[in-house]
């Protein structure tokens, strides 16, 4: 079972990502993304349920946001303001996809709010599909419009926006700066050129990009 983190611990965690860091920087990175999101660590901290914490890290929104805070201000700090720093924030989590932050647009609000204020580049925001609504129950508003609305920085979108119609909304109407792709990409090297080409694009196939194991599959075979 996993054990509380000491205070010690917390300082080990945010110098393991300065480290990290000033490490891209001198190895010759544009930038970092510092990842806070899909139930890793700094997410974990930022989860009310995952975080049981009784100290200045626990219990209540802003403490528990404090870690994503204090790393993003350490690590801007570290490597100085000529260097691209972000961070990437999500609800959903790799044991827990449909988890949503259970205080809503005010819980955004405060995340987003101590985020932008951090020193930080950009917050890239994923989803699970980046343009539904962030509270299905409450606001029609997706979670990057509220990184938007109260980030005040740039907000990159992540979340099935292979679809170039998907993707090409998502910044015309404002709701987000950039948009990233992960599996779009990994089936279509070359995505831009496809897409501004209007060519046809290759569907995701995980068999045949994600699972590189020892089983010869059909498709690998040459008649």
């Amino acid at each position: 079972m996993p054990v509380e983190a000491t205070k010690k611990d917390i300082e080990n965690v945010i110098q393991g990502f300065v480290n990290a860091a000033v490490r891209a920087k001198s190895a010759g990175f544009d930038g970092v993304e510092i990842h806070g999101a899909n139930g890793y660590l700094l997410d974990e901290f930022l989860t009310d349920y995952t975080n049981q914490g009784t100290d200045e890290y626990g219990g209540s929104l802003s403490n528990r946001v404090r870690l994503l805070v204090e790393v993003s201000s350490a690590v801007r700090q570290a490597v100085g303001e000529n260097f691209i720093v972000g961070i990437r924030i999500s609800q959903g989590k790799v044991n827990d996809y449909e988890h949503k932050w259970a205080g809503k647009e005010e819980e955004a609000k405060v995340i987003f709010q101590q985020l932008g204020q951090s020193r930080l580049d950009y917050i890239h925001v994923t989803e699970y599909e980046a343009w539904q609504p962030a509270f299905p129950d409450s606001s029609r508003q997706s979670l990057t419009e509220l990184a938007k609305k109260y980030g005040n920085i740039t907000v990159m979108a992540n979340g099935h926006l292979e679809d170039p119609s998907k993707a090409s909304q998502m910044v015309e109407h404002c709701t987000a700066d950039i948009i990233t792709l992960g599996k779009g990409a990994l089936a279509n090297h070359n995505w831009p050129v496809k897409v501004k080409n209007d060519e046809l694009l290759a569907i995701f196939d995980q068999e045949k990009i994600l699972r590189p194991n020892a089983t010869i599959k059909d498709f690998e075979l040459v008649d």
